[in-house]
């Protein structure tokens, strides 16, 4: 239903087109037909008004400009090409921005545009949207974001170099598909969007213009701001003059006039964009454009792969930055020493040129505008790889990213707390050593892993502050604590069930891990990891598939538990979907996930999960024996690895790499992995491990504890004799020259019992 409205009362009779109020009363001011004199003209630069633009395929239009398919910079010639770096400069096309005039060119904020869809009307570029308040009084506006809490901007430049002999085709398109995107689909209102494009004498992307736009995006951002930039143009690369770059070479966005006005390096960029963002303002830059890589100089760096891993790499403190409180992403088309292609007509769908990365990413955030930071990177990579496109997005963050987290904030679902627990919270740990005496020595039995267990009481009293009260163990020394199959079983069941959102649950594991043959077909390899509880050899083995469901798959939502196994092949021992490996150095950490066994109704578990095991599955994990290298007691390598490493606020990443540092150290090959229900939050701490939830913020704050739990039945707690200091004589942590590992001093009748794999 249309409506009308007037600063005085509507004039029903008066003609519309000469619509004035009737003065004196009674008599119209104008008769029909007598025109008012021409206002004055605008301010010059104040109001881009549209030329019109030629139409497609005319001799004129830029849009078919270049062989579709080139990358931006392959039609450079080479004295144009010296002005971008080593590498040929690109170029691409843009649009102009509804109203970027003279006010902004001053710094200051532009006045508000008019309706976006009525500033194209007075022109025909080509691919423009819709009018948008057309749409919407049609009542066919789309869904709201559900987490929206401030408010939205968004500047898209789009550079086509028209005329030059960088050209490219579809830049300004890109621009034109950007909006479209942020009108359409993440809700912004065009009044909140500025563009810049070179087809418009008065809104061109020059150094100046793009600058002001970008200080205009972050001017008075406040907690809760949703930014977007986007750039498709040329990208280049020139001398890096502060030696903050591995490279030696700053990465820069290329404007319109770079001959006269110069290019915008990444420090520059960094000094507009990041550096004085307040907290809790999100800024998204997507970058269109060659040697865009670490374009922003953000800290964080993750690649993807073709199936499901990704790699994030940190840079070394002397290359950092000082950090910014605001929440920066950015998506950027390849990597630093790759090119970014301008694609022809026809890739997925598109009626005319547009940029590779540009249309990557609106046909994966078109599946599902709720999606998660790995599937981000992952489909847009995936995209470019199945059109032949050679160009590796990349993904880079100024924090640590939860890669499970919506990339677009305001679109992750409603954060739904735990229910709250109808008793007092509860804090359980389980710890088991089996030395194997039931087993000839020489032929399978072992030696450290008591002593283990006697260290991971020492930790979990000190570190994670659990009670003797609170600590069951099992060890196969004592005839009242046996670690038979039964019996571990029923700790097992002691341990995790009736857990209630709060409750922190602690498993620790020292002795013989093994694989047999994989019975369901869950296993890539084949083969079940198994724990071997010190009666295998008549009750059997303990295979993954059943720890997964007595220790995980009934937890619900809001409790924790750490699970640590000091043996061997038990890299995947609890089949949890989200892996961690470190690399040597520790500069990177791959993360890949595999699909989920899921709990009830197929439905994977809620709770927070996080295993550290010894080595990977193919590997062995080593008992080390006292008298090495002046050990007084012996002790398995991993176990001895983590306590040297814990400390109650070390992260998540320094643990791990603290361990295999500690490993590599001592000549140990074995490699500790880590794995988890959710993707594995890198700087938590280990300690006060939890999901960021609601998005973005953590769930407990650090030494936050839980009320201690009630007493066991009688003889279902074992009190915990105090653990050696570290130092003392009776200490296992100087450890030197590694032992045998766990298995392999097994004769052959028994490594035949734990598969194919010598047993260790």
């Amino acid at each position: 239903v249309p409506q009308m409205s007037s600063e005085n009362f509507v004039q029903l009779e008066s003609s519309f087109v000469t619509y004035a109020a009737r003065t004196p009363q009674g008599n119209a001011a104008a008769s029909p037909g007598k025109q008012a004199a021409p206002s004055s003209p605008l301010t010059p630069g104040a109001m881009y008004g549209s030329p019109a633009s030629p139409q497609i395929g005319s001799p004129q239009s830029p849009w078919h400009v270049g062989t579709p398919g080139a990358t931006k910079y392959n039609a450079y010639a080479a004295p144009q090409a010296a002005k971008f770096g080593a590498v040929a400069a690109q170029g691409s096309s843009s649009q102009k921005p509804p109203n970027f005039g003279a006010a902004a060119a001053q710094g200051s904020s532009p006045p508000k545009p008019p309706s976006f869809g009525a500033a194209t009307a007075q022109g025909s570029s080509p691919s423009q949207p819709p009018s948008f308040g057309a749409v919407a009084a049609q009542g066919s506006s789309p869904p709201q974001p559900p987490n929206r809490r401030g408010r939205q901007r968004a500047v898209t430049v789009g550079i086509n170099y028209i005329g030059m002999q960088c050209q490219l085709a579809g830049c300004i398109n890109d621009s034109h598909t950007f909006v479209d995107i942020l009108t359409g689909e993440f809700c912004y209102d065009v009044a909140d969007i500025r563009q810049l494009r070179d087809d418009n004498a008065q809104g061109r992307p020059t150094r100046k213009n793009i600058t002001t736009a970008l200080k205009w995006l972050v001017n008075g951002s406040s907690d809760g701001d949703h930014l977007f930039f986007h750039y498709s143009g040329h990208g280049s690369q020139q001398s890096d003059t502060d030696g903050d770059e591995m490279d030696g070479k700053d990465d820069t966005l290329v404007p319109v006039d770079y001959q006269q006005a110069g290019m915008l390096s990444d420090d520059e960029l960094r000094s507009i964009l990041v550096t004085g963002l307040p907290k809790g303002v999100r800024l998204t830059v997507i970058l269109d454009c060659c040697h865009s890589g670490t374009a922003l100089d953000l800290p964080y760096k993750i690649n993807a792969g073709l199936d499901s891993l990704v790699e994030v790499k940190k840079k070394l403190p002397h290359q950092t930055k000082p950090p910014s409180s605001g929440d920066v992403v950015m998506l950027s088309g390849c990597r630093d020493t790759q090119t970014s292609a301008d694609a022809g007509v026809g890739l997925a769908g598109n009626t005319q040129a547009s940029g590779a990365m540009t249309t990557a990413f609106k046909v994966t955030v078109a599946k599902h505008k709720a999606i998660s930071f790995h599937d981000m990177i992952t489909g847009v990579r995936n995209f470019l790889k199945t059109q032949g496109f050679k160009q590796e997005p990349q993904l880079s963050s100024e924090h640590c990213l939860n890669l499970g987290d919506c990339f677009l904030p305001e679109w992750a679902p409603p954060h739904v707390a735990p229910p709250k627990p109808l008793r007092p919270t509860t804090r359980k740990a389980l710890t088991i050593g089996i030395n194997y005496y039931v087993l000839p020595q020489g032929q399978g039995q072992l030696s450290g892993c008591i002593n283990d267990s006697d260290t991971m009481i020492g930790a979990l009293k000190e570190v994670f502050n659990f009670q003797d009260s609170q600590i069951m163990r099992l060890r196969d020394d004592r005839h009242d604590m046996m670690p038979t199959r039964a019996n571990v079983l029923a700790s097992f069941r002691w341990l995790t069930e009736g857990a209630q959102p709060g409750d922190d649950m602690f498993l620790h594991y020292s002795g013989h891990g093994g694989q047999q043959r994989d019975t369901n077909g869950d296993e890539a390899s084949g083969q079940d990891d198994t724990l071997i509880p010190c009666d295998f050899q008549s009750a059997g083995q303990i295979i993954d598939d059943e720890l997964y469901s007595l220790l995980v798959q009934q937890l619900p939502k809001g409790c924790r538990l750490w699970v640590l196994l000091d043996c061997c092949h038990s890299g995947t021992a609890l089949d949890l979907p989200y892996k961690v490996q470190i690399s040597e150095d520790g500069k990177s950490v791959k993360c890949s996930s595999v699909p989920q066994k899921g709990g009830i109704a197929g439905q994977p578990s809620e709770a927070e999960v996080i295993m550290i095991s010894g080595c990977k599955d193919e590997q062995t994990s080593a008992d080390v024996q006292a008298g090495s290298m002046g050990v007084l007691k012996a002790a398995g390598a991993m176990t001895t690895a983590f306590r040297h490493s814990i400390t109650p606020t070390i992260s998540v990443h320094d643990l791990l790499y603290s361990m295999r540092a500690f490993l590599k150290q001592n000549s140990f090959e074995q490699v500790p992995q880590m794995s988890s229900e959710n993707f594995v939050q890198l700087e938590s701490s280990f300690v006060t491990y939890a999901a960021r939830t609601p998005q973005g913020n953590a769930a407990a704050s650090p030494g936050k504890q839980a009320a201690p739990s009630s007493p066991l039945t009688p003889g279902a707690m074992y009190g915990s004799p105090a653990s050696p200091q570290i130092g003392s004589p009776q200490s296992p942590w100087h450890v030197g020259t590694p032992g045998a590992t766990k298995y392999n001093a097994y004769a052959a009748p028994q490594a035949a019992k734990f598969g194919a794999v010598a047993a260790q």
